[in-house]
């Protein structure tokens, strides 16, 4: 007669329900998930919850394999036959015993037929039966997601509420349990591995594909994972079979979508269509209620379904919604179009631009599209969403762009993402007659539009500033008298009119103004989301700066473009150019020529192939400038006059002219051509209009040129203006003639004041511009170190002169002095250059340095002004 269980049903029919499945082969072996579940089993319950194909049985049955000499493990598959309580604690307990978990003499009650979930008499006594286990047990319940039986479920809530002490549960469900788990949680008695934890890494995904003879190169490796998101039936299949996405597609159409009510299906295809969706999305797309409530539950079932933060949205499993996304186009392929001009209208609706843009152009409404694009696409264009915008724009039929005036508009932007600047005074003056016939409140927003897009892609580009002024000023007033319901974008566009408006005041030299409406740029960009404004902000804030000779002031503000492109990924952006452009410039002043260099290569490659006429002329300016640094003051004047030549006539920024002419004339200077330094500036009809490097610039002109007097009226004015780079350059000037007039006092003083000037701003260049080695001489001779901060001024000096002090050997023991080592020592004590003394002798410049290295070694000093003192002690001087 065959063994039957307490329900009479003979064994062999559950045989397969309380023994261990076989491992599938290839399973591959992850040691951290083995970890987790070792560690799991050390508390009472361990709970794996995620969707089908994520590997929860194959991986217990593995671990479960490698425990044989760890404890019994008993293992109970349930299915919807176990709704029944009677079944389930059957099944249960001869799981328990299949396993050898409970021992001949241990008598376990059995189920009667009829017992009820709350009779707590038979729950007491199994529990009680369990607890005299000999060794820990593991019971495995697999598939928890097919028992929804309120009966049953209670029942085992409450053997979880009070475990026997050598009993662990692990269990297995698709969904989660609808068991009270909050206390075990609380507790620290629950691990859970969910999907995340079951996500195979790029490494396991690597030996998984190498154990079937595929390996994938690095970048193939992480694409196949990021596009499964580690799901490991995902995994699998595109990573093994022929069919690729058409297997993967088949498994969750089965697995997964057939699986749920009709109702639900309809709702999981018409809510694939977005990316990302929200109860209010949900509803909009199938017309239904609710749509929050169905997320929230389908998020639990683990239908590839999760939450996007603590927020409201939800996301579908990549590989899940482009799947629900081809099962529509099979199954209602009119819908799509469709679904798609509702999450359209949604988006526009909540002011979400670029997913709206996005959701037209699918549906293939490109007049929906333009008036998008009139509405938000130029915010979108000036913020980190700029590519994205292109490619939408890409899409629009060409024989379709000329055909409304939002079009037309749409077009023009078009050409000006792909820098077809020639064609874009048309194409603006294409969508304007187009206008005609509008109403006055929808044609206010186009008509700003065109305004943004004429002085950015027209005005700013060819550096007409008086125009850009005034276009941004009339823009600003417009703005003023409309509401937000008339242009969605009016924040938007108040910054792009406050950025213009600020960078075409500092291009004509009104630099206050342009520092007030730079400001209110920068801030109102960051309030109206339109980083990229915020940076081209921040950068005309920099170069206002250092033009002001703030070099800590400019790199600050350098300091905060630089913040904003990076949390945008934009610092290769021509906006960021300037950025760079100035930052090379500071970094010259400081007298850093190699990081200079970098930071011009660096802006010019942001510029790309066609920059603003400015920008351009702005790169040239510290191309010369290093020229001037290296020596080559005709290469310098060559670039400067090229760079403005090619800007062409339409560039009007008085300031850009200003500041090529500054450094045409210090290319002057350094070629020996002070007359045309005097010449430049004689038309000006008063002075003080001069900014201060222009007066420093004259000033030089005049003491190279014997006009002291007129030098020293102008270097007056400078040392009290608040410029620190004209003020140092001021002051050395100053020193540098009182002492070739023998006023050492004045001259110790003057130099105090440039090195205390100098420093706070890391000023260099003009102490070595002006003759570092006559400076040197200077200081030492007159001894002011001790006057200027002692090593402080020590170290200023170095990096001034470019020379590293000889260390001094004690007392002088390498014997006397040759007869040319006291030639060159008995100039030491004048304020003559190494260069000059040379010259004097009648020998090479290394050849004298060569002489006063010897001189210093042998007197045993390490300075110049030591060694003459030390000579004078020992009487050779």
């Amino acid at each position: 007669m065959r063994e039957t269980r307490p329900s009479g049903l003979p064994i062999s029919t559950v045989a397969g329900h309380i023994v261990r499945p076989r491992v599938p082969q290839g399973v591959l072996w992850r040691p951290r998930l083995a970890e987790a579940l070792d560690a799991g089993v050390r508390r009472a319950v361990t709970m794996l919850c995620a969707g089908p194909g994520w590997g929860k049985t194959a991986l217990v049955s593995s671990w479960a394999g490698t425990r044989s000499a760890a404890g019994p493990i008993a293992w109970l598959t349930l299915d919807p036959q176990h709704d029944d309580p009677h079944t389930f604690w059957s099944d249960l307990i001869l799981s328990l015993r299949a396993a050898g978990a409970i021992p001949p003499t241990n008598s376990v009650p059995e189920p009667a037929p009829r017992t009820a979930v709350d009779d707590t008499v038979f729950r007491r006594a199994f529990t009680a039966a369990l607890g005299a286990l000999p060794v820990v047990t593991v019971v495995v319940l697999d598939d928890l997601h097919r028992v929804t039986d309120s009966r049953v479920l209670n029942g085992l809530a409450g053997l979880l509420a009070d475990v026997p002490e050598r009993l662990r549960f692990v269990l297995i469900s698709r969904s989660e349990p609808a068991v009270p788990l909050h206390r075990l949680r609380a507790a620290g008695h629950l691990t859970e591995l969910r999907a995340a934890d079951l996500a195979f890494r790029v490494e396991e995904a690597g030996e998984l594909l190498a154990a079937r003879g595929r390996r994938p190169s690095g970048a193939e490796l992480a694409a196949l994972v990021r596009g499964t998101e580690g799901w490991g039936a995902g995994l699998r299949l595109t990573g093994e079979t022929a069919a690729g996405s058409g297997a993967v597609e088949d498994y969750l159409v089965r697995e997964v979508l057939a699986e749920q009510p009709p109702q639900i299906q309809d709702f999981l295809l018409r809510t694939s269509v977005p990316d990302r969706v929200c109860g209010e999305l949900a509803d909009a797309l199938t017309g239904q209620r609710y749509g929050h409530r169905t997320l929230e539950g389908l998020e639990r079932a683990n239908v590839f379904v999760e939450r996007i933060g603590p927020g409201r949205w939800f996301r579908y499993h990549q590989m899940f919604r482009a799947a629900l996304r081809h099962q529509l186009t099979l199954v209602q392929p009119e819908a799509a179009p469709r679904l798609n001009l509702l999450a359209a209208q949604w988006c526009a609706g909540k002011g979400n631009g670029l997913t709206a843009l996005n959701h037209a152009a699918a549906a293939g409404d490109w007049d929906f599209v333009a008036r998008l694009v009139v509405d938000r696409g130029l915010q979108l264009f000036a913020s980190v969403d700029r590519a994205e915008v292109i490619e939408v724009l890409r899409r629009i039929p060409a024989d379709r762009l000329a055909g409304t005036a939002e079009l037309a508009v749409s077009a023009a932007l078009l050409a000006y993402a792909e820098g077809d600047l020639d064609v874009m005074p048309q194409r603006l003056a294409r969508a304007r007659s187009l206008l005609a016939g509008r109403g006055g409140g929808y044609r206010a927003g186009i008509d700003l539009a065109l305004t943004v897009m004429e002085s950015g892609a027209v005005l700013r580009r060819h550096g007409d500033m008086p125009r850009l002024t005034a276009a941004s000023t009339e823009m600003l007033d417009e703005l003023a008298a409309l509401r937000w319901d008339q242009v969605p974008a009016r924040l938007q566009y108040r910054a792009m009119a406050l950025s213009n408006k600020g960078t075409g005041l500092l291009w004509t030299g009104r630099l206050d103004h342009a520092e007030r409406y730079l400001w209110a740029a920068a801030s109102g960009a960051r309030a109206s989301g339109v980083p990229l404004v915020e940076i081209s902000a921040f950068t005309h804030l920099a170069l206002l700066a250092f033009v002001q000779g703030t070099l800590n002031g400019a790199r600050e503000h350098v300091t905060a473009a630089a913040d904003v492109a990076r949390r945008i990924d934009a610092r290769e952006r021509p906006a960021s150019a300037l950025g760079y452009l100035t930052d090379a410039m500071i970094e010259s002043e400081r007298g850093r020529e190699v990081e200079a260099e970098a930071l011009l290569r660096r802006g010019l490659h942001a510029l790309g192939d066609n920059p603003e006429t400015t920008l351009a002329v702005v790169a040239a300016l510290v191309r010369a400038r290093l020229l001037l640094d290296r020596g080559e003051p005709l290469a310098a004047r060559s670039a400067l006059h090229r760079a403005r030549t090619e800007a062409g006539p339409r560039l009007a920024a008085p300031l850009l002219d200003r500041l090529v002419g500054i450094g045409i004339a210090e290319a002057d200077l350094a070629a020996g051509d002070p007359a045309a330094v005097v010449a430049r500036y004689a038309h000006r009809p008063a002075v003080p209009a001069l900014f201060p490097a222009e007066q420093i610039c004259l000033a030089r002109a005049y003491l190279a040129t014997g006009q002291e007097p007129a030098a020293e009226s102008l270097l007056a004015r400078v040392r009290e203006s608040p410029d620190r780079v004209a003020g140092v350059s001021a002051w050395i000037l100053t020193a540098l003639g009182a002492d070739a007039h023998g006023r050492g006092a004045r001259a110790g003083e003057a130099l105090t004041r440039a090195f205390a000037e100098a420093e706070p701003e890391l000023i260099r260049r003009p102490f070595r511009v002006f003759g570092a080695p006559r400076l040197t001489v200077l200081t030492e001779r007159q001894q002011w170190l001790t006057e200027l901060r002692g090593p402080v001024s020590d170290g200023v000096l170095a990096e001034i002169t470019g020379e590293l002090p000889v260390l001094g050997e004690g007392a002088h023991t390498a014997g006397p002095l040759s007869e040319r080592e006291l030639e060159v020592l008995h100039y030491l004590p004048t304020v003559l250059t190494a260069a000059e003394i040379a010259e004097k002798l009648g020998i090479s410049v290394n050849t004298v340095k060569a002489h006063m290295r010897s001189i210093y070694r042998k007197l045993g000093v390490g300075r110049r002004r030591e060694a003459v003192v030390q000579s004078r002690q020992l009487g050779l001087l």
